[in-house]
This record gives structure tokens, sequence and C-alpha cells, in this order.
């Protein structure tokens, strides 16, 4: 259920440098959308008799995703003067996008926002549901002055930072351009000799030239070459390597076994181990840095059991106190990424589980990892999985159902744990008679009690939990039937409980449930992105969805109070995503300083790593995070970390937040 790129990030991805837009000849060009290795979509171009650029952009992830067509009309200084989108956004609601210059002002409209600003300073209009069209009109004006940025509206600006020209298969000259603007970093693409697009390249979804697919993996490795140069000088920048011990002194300390917060603690790291754990009146060495913790909170760095990291993603977590993460389903090269995390030439957390990601090929097969053609396939997809240091197998909703019995003996056999969505025509239940050790998503609980018949491969599996989870009863024989099992098999629940608050509660034009609290903090075409709402809700749906985000909620408590492991997981927005999932647990009814255990050494345990990790105790390895507040008792204190200590290196939560354009805490207050 990985969320893919936002629309907000694609539109700032490539161009044409000519001066003249509007009388230059534009050829039609075609592109193709491609998931993995699997053809997902299109996008066309076009230019009429009138001037009028058309574009058409369309992909199917899943059953999910976008239909737009756009038309431009550009003026005479190449900038947009008329802007028409209509179709439907990545959950099949309705668009309707407009912009236009009447008199002295600029006014667009559309389902999310609407607004207007005066002519007197020149902008480019960044459409908030636009196509690569857009885009590509953007760069071109942005490239007219290429040393200085443009002014887009609503807000912010777009700038070219770097540009790097190749010749590739004898022939082919393209150039990799890097642009910078009002997003967390840079975004790359891949222009032709003639400054067209030739392909936005990505690990998880990639518009390339009709035609040129199979070079995706090839132009993918050069931009990671560029990426990880930038991500590696942060690195040198934002990394503190204490020469000697590192004393925190007369802080509270989250007891992670207990769930007592214990005053006036003071905690020895040396290196990359927790030298000791002592009383206020006890001394410490001499030879030390020194961080005051009065009045602040001392806790084990937390889990984040539901990733699927990108790089940024390694910033993001660090920032919010996120040291460790579990990665649920990758590009093959997460095993690369994991290593220049463990050697801090990225900044990121331990992965401490790499989850290997498993599906049948068809039409609604996942977007990354091994998509197989057969169980025989799918055997040997475990072996290559755990010849990697993979840990885990994640099987997702294409699945035979048939073949889950055999794919978990196998990956048990490996010592692997099993996991994922409950694949389509199967319940919960039998998947866990099957092998399953653990189920992703509080969705799939629900389908448990619907109907083995429903094509969970598809949106059903968001709007059938949408109509019918109000109706379920928590206390009756069925559920608690289903309960008893969780616990006779011990079997482990990933909620990813907030998403759903966005699909069922989130409504075009208001903030998403998870972004709210730090909207003012975000870059500005990432605030944008908060408006886009959740599922259709039409008619009944209205008070429906709510009511059924609400039993989802009752249900974690019923699965805590009963004894059943819940760790918490996001797939959604990193670090910021992860404080919204544990506040959630405490509106579910769970205790907040039970939900920090189960975010510390409750998570740690689930993957075996408790005796180095999950709580703060003399020998164990020096993650920890330095928190100002209590969130023992308010959990929504656990927002404000301002250090991360991770293997014994020290980040500062508001270096960090700067160095990707996100306002630190207490420039909101």
């Amino acid at each position: 259920m990985k969320t893919l790129l936002p629309l907000f990030i694609l539109l700032f991805l490539f161009s044409s440098c000519e001066k003249e837009t509007a009388l230059k000849e534009y050829e039609p060009l075609n592109y193709q959308v491609v998931f993995g290795k699997k053809l997902a979509g299109y996008h066309k171009s076009s230019r009429d008799a009138e001037g009028v650029y058309h574009f058409e952009f369309e992909y199917n992830d899943r059953g999910r995703g976008p239909h737009l067509e756009e038309a431009i009309r550009l003026d005479a200084e190449g900038f947009i003067e008329e802007l028409n989108i209509t179709g439907h956004n990545y959950l099949k609601d309705t668009v309707n996008e407009n912009f236009l210059i009447s008199g002295n002002e600029y006014q667009w409209k559309s389902t999310t926002e609407e607004g207007t600003a005066s002519t007197k300073t020149k902008a480019f209009y960044s459409s908030f549901n636009g196509t690569y069209g857009s885009t590509e009109l953007m760069v071109q004006k942005l490239l007219e002055q290429p040393d200085e940025p443009l002014k887009t509206l609503p807000g912010g600006t777009i700038k070219v930072t770097g540009r790097e020209d190749k010749t590739l298969r004898d022939s082919l000259n393209l150039t990799l351009l890097e642009l910078t603007g009002s997003s967390f970093t840079p975004f790359y693409v891949w222009l032709d000799e003639n400054n067209r697009l030739f392909a936005s390249v990505y690990s998880w979804m990639s518009v390339i030239r009709e035609g040129y697919t199979s070079m995706i993996e090839e132009l993918l490795t050069i931009q990671f070459e560029k990426e990880d140069a930038f991500y590696k000088k942060l690195a040198e920048e934002l990394t503190q390597l204490p020469e000697q011990a590192v004393v925190i002194k007369n802080v509270n300390l989250f007891d992670a076994r207990s769930g007592e917060m214990i005053p006036d603690k003071s905690v020895v790291v040396r290196g990359n181990r927790i030298e000791e754990v002592l009383d206020g009146s006890e001394s410490t060495p001499k030879e030390a840095t020194v961080i005051d913790g009065s009045g602040k909170s001392l806790l084990p760095g937390l889990f984040d059991m539901h990733v699927h990291i990108s790089k940024i993603d390694g910033i993001l977590n660090l920032a919010a106190g996120v040291t460790s993460v579990r990665d649920l389903g990758n590009a093959l090269m997460l095993p690369d990424m994991k290593n220049s995390f463990d050697k801090n030439d990225l900044i990121g957390p331990r992965v401490v589980l790499m989850s290997g990601f498993i599906d049948k090929a068809g039409p609604f097969a996942g977007p990354t990892g091994k998509i197989v053609n057969s169980l025989e396939e799918g055997l040997e997809a475990i072996d290559f999985y755990y010849e990697r240091g993979y840990g885990q197998i994640k099987l997702y909703s294409s699945i035979e159902p048939e073949w889950v019995k055999p794919l978990a003996d196998k990956a048990h056999e490996r010592g692997m744990r099993v996991s994922g969505h409950i694949p389509a025509h199967m319940l919960a239940e039998d998947a866990v008679k099957s092998g399953y050790d653990e189920i992703q998503h509080t969705n799939m609980l629900v389908l448990n009690f619907l109907s083995d018949t429903i094509d969970t491969r598809t949106p059903l599996r968001f709007t059938m939990v949408g109509d019918h989870a109000h109706r379920l009863d928590l206390q009756g024989p069925e559920f608690q039937a289903f309960v008893q099992l969780l616990k006779e098999k011990n079997i482990t629940i990933d909620p990813t409980i907030s998403i759903f608050e966005g699909m069922l509660t989130g409504e075009p034009g208001k903030p998403s449930p998870i972004m709210e609290p730090i909207l003012e903090r975000l870059p500005i075409e990432v605030q944008r992105s908060a408006f886009s709402g959740g599922l259709p809700k039409e008619g009944e749906r209205a008070s429906t969805y709510p009511a059924s985000f609400r039993k989802m909620l009752d249900m974690i408590r019923v699965l805590y109070e009963s004894g059943v492991t819940i760790v918490p997981g996001t797939d959604a927005m990193a670090g910021f995503a992860y404080h919204k999932e544990l506040e959630n647990y405490v509106k579910a009814g769970i205790p907040a300083a039970e939900v920090l255990k189960i975010a510390t050494l409750g998570s740690a345990s689930v993957i075996g790593l408790q005796d180095q990790l999950g709580s703060i105790e003399k020998g164990k390895l020096a993650d920890l995070i330095l928190v100002d507040g209590n969130p023992a008792e308010n959990i929504s204190d656990i927002r404000r970390v301002e250090l991360t200590i991770k293997d014994g290196k020290i980040y500062r939560s508001a270096e960090l937040y700067e160095a990707i354009g996100v306002l630190p805490v207490r420039n909101v207050e």
C-alpha cells in the first residue's frame, strides 16, 4: 500500500529550454508509465492549431490511479494565462481545476483550493492536479533564466541546481537536470538533446519515452550517483561524531520495561554503546560532552515497523526520533540503501529487518519486488531474498490462496517471518492457519468478517471496509473467536491505522489528518498535497466512512486489551505519520506509556532485537531520543524531539528539518 510519488512532486520533473515557447514547433510525444517492469499507463503531449497545449496522463496502480486531461494556453512571455484540468485523481475522486488571468489578478480554483494573486509580479501557476505537461512548460520558462529561481503560484520557487550531459548507447545524447524548489529535496529529470522530456525515473514508478523502457535501470544508476552525492554532503554536515563520552544529565528517563518515567537520571554513552545509567547524585566522566536534559525526557529510539524507505525518509525518520525501521517491500537495491545508512553515507535509521515482497503477476500485481508466475517461482524468490539477508517475506493481494501454506513453510524453513496482505478470495483467519506470522493493515482484519468473494486486489479492500466496518460487533462471538485465534497463534498486527483515517475521514479542501498538526512547518507544495482528500464519499458514505474509522480504532483497543501483539507502522510520510500513528493508539484507548512501550521494547522484541535495542540499559546500543516534554503523559509531546542519537552519532532535529525546508517546532509556536 505504498503511497506513490504525489502529483505535486511530479510537477517539477521535465523541460524544454526554447524561448519562443508558444510559436516553436511542438512535436507530439508519447510516454509509458512503468511500475517495476510492468507497463501501467501513459502520458501524451500535443498542441493544436490554436496554440493550446493538450496533455493526457493515466496509470493503473492496483485499481487506483489518475486519469487527467489538461489544456493550457500560454501568454506571449511563456506564462500560463489559462489552464483547465478534468478527470479523476489517484483515489478516483473527481478533478476539475481552472486557472485564468482576469484583469490584474491571477485566479485559480479546484476541489481542493482556490485563490487569487496580483499580476504585478509575474509567476508561473503550479497546478495541483497537473500532468507532466504543465511541468514541461514551467521548466521551459525557468530555463530562460537558468541562474535565477522562477516564482510559482500559489507560492514558492523552482530553480535549476545541476545539469549533467551524458551520451548513452553511443549516440543518445541526454541531460540529467536537477531541480529544487518547494518540496523537501532535489528532483531529477532526463532530457533529450532538444530539451524535451526523455524520462523521469524512480524506484517505484518511472515515465519514459515510448520504446525506451529497457533503459530505466541504466538511468536510475546514473541518477542515484547524483542523489547520493547530495545526501552524502548532508551527512557530513549534520552528523556529530563525539570524540569522547557523551553524558545526558538531569533527565527524566523512560523505562520501556515498566512504562514509568524515572526522574533525575544521567546516561553515559561511549562509542555506540550505553556505558552507564546513573542516578543524578552519581559522578559522571570528567572528559565528556555534556547535554543538559533538565525538564526533558530521554527515550529509547522509536521503531517504525512498516516503511518502504527512501533516501529522504532517512532524514525525516531521525528528525522525528525513529532510529529503527522494518522495510516491508522495496526495490531490490534495498540492501545497498541499508548499507549506506549503516555507514552514514546517507542519514537514516537502522533498517533492522528487510522484508522481501512477493506477488503473482497480473493486472493488480504490486509495484516492486519479485512478481512471480507460479508457486515454483515464488519458492525461488524466497531463496533469493534469504541469500541477500532478508529476514521476512511479505505476500501480497494477487497470491493464490493455495500458495500461502507452501510459501510460508519454505520461509519458516529458512527462519524467516511471513506477513502481508490477505490474498484475494482468502480470509485472514485462513491465512493465519496457513502460516502467517503477522497481518499488515487494519482493513485486512475487517475484511475477515465480510466475504471471501470480494476481490481485494482492487480498491474494494478500502470501500467495502468503509461501508461495513461500523457494523462490526467487537464483543460478539465471531470477532472474539478471531481474537482468540490471533492469540493462540501469536500473530502480530501492524495496524497502519492513520492511513485509513485519511481515506475514510479526509475531505477535499481540508487538510489531511496526518499533516494537519504540522502543516505550517512544511514546504508550500507539500502543504498543498495535504488537501487532496480521501476516498470519494457520496450520500451515506459521508457518515458511514468516519463511523467505520472509529470502529477500526475500537478494534485496535480490543486487540490490545486481549493481549494481541501490536506494532506501530506508517506506510505513509516518514516521521510525521509515525507521530500520528502513536496518537491514534492513544485515541483508541491505549495509555500513552503503553504506546511508548509498544513503540520501543515491544517492537524490538517482535523481531528478536530486545537484547540490543528498545530500552535504555547498560551495554545496549546507543539509540536514544531527547524530547522536550513528557510523552508518557501527553503522547503528542513525541512531536517535540530535540536530539536523536543513533549508533552513538548525534543529530539535532532542528538542523535536519531545516536542511530539507521544514520549520522546526519552535518556529511555529
